[in-house]
């Protein structure tokens, strides 16, 4: 057994809606989160940035003795999980766009995948959508992420923009929409406010099943208990960590 911590992170505020759920599936575990809210956003960088970024955000975690690292960001992902699985000696697993159950769901329906800009341009994001799906509607979404990072969560301005982006496609010929950014995820129930019979899917299943195993193999997990939760951002904003806290609370549907 090991009590020493994981380390998730993510550009800003998205990746603790994987946070959450990893809290639920893996109670015994302790965490630290780490929002590079000082540098956000990552999905507007080049993929060189954002690697500099990731390693960065990596060491400092890795110097808080985390024995595993998850990405919570589909950029850093997409950008960096590579290069950090080849220089970190403990597990590293990163989020991914969920194409194979929306497809599957999708029951030869369209698939949509809203993300940021330089998830949609990365090798791995368009490998994996010619492999898994292919006639996938990539819909680039940057303000998506700066609604949730200002606590923006529901209301005409979320939903304004899932109706203008969606209005080409009419509901009943939407099989699933895939999540491709972890702060989208805290937009679950403006979506279906807009096309309330479409399935929606974020890759944090997938996730978590990937770093359970991971930590199995290892002999990683931690003894059983309430484990616990530290939050960290590289913001000097005192408004930033309030917003964080606020947003490991609200129900996302």
């Amino acid at each position: 057994m090991d009590n020493r911590p994981i380390g998730v992170f993510d550009s800003g505020m998205g990746g603790l809606s994987v946070l959450r759920d990893l809290k639920s599936a893996l109670p015994g575990e302790n965490f630290i989160y780490f929002g590079d809210n000082g540098n956000a956003p990552y999905g507007t960088r080049g993929a060189e940035d954002i690697l500099a970024l990731s390693l960065a955000v990596a060491e400092r975690l890795m110097e808080r003795g985390v024995k595993a690292l998850v990405i919570a960001c589909n950029t850093a992902a997409s950008a960096a999980e590579e290069t950090l699985r080849e220089k970190l000696p403990i597990p590293v697993v990163g989020i991914e766009p969920e194409l194979i159950d929306a497809k599957a769901r999708a029951g030869g329906k369209r698939v949509i995948v809203f993300a940021t800009e330089a998830t949609l341009r990365q090798p791995r994001y368009l490998a994996a959508r010619e492999r898994h799906c292919p006639d996938a509607v990539s819909i680039p979404a940057p303000e998506l992420v700066l609604m949730v990072e200002r606590g923006v969560l529901a209301g005409e301005e979320p939903e304004r923009f899932f109706r203008e982006k969606l209005a080409p496609y009419p509901e009943r010929e939407i099989g699933a929409i895939a999540l491709g950014c972890t702060h989208f995820s805290f937009l679950k129930r403006a979506i279906r406010s807009v096309v309330p019979s479409v399935s929606l899917f974020d890759g944090n299943a997938r996730l978590i099943a990937d770093l359970s195993a991971a930590l199995a193999q290892r002999g990683l997990l931690a003894d059983r208990g309430e484990g616990s939760r530290e939050l960290l951002t590289s913001s000097e904003d005192p408004a930033v960590l309030q917003t964080m806290r606020m947003l490991m609370e609200v129900d996302v549907g």
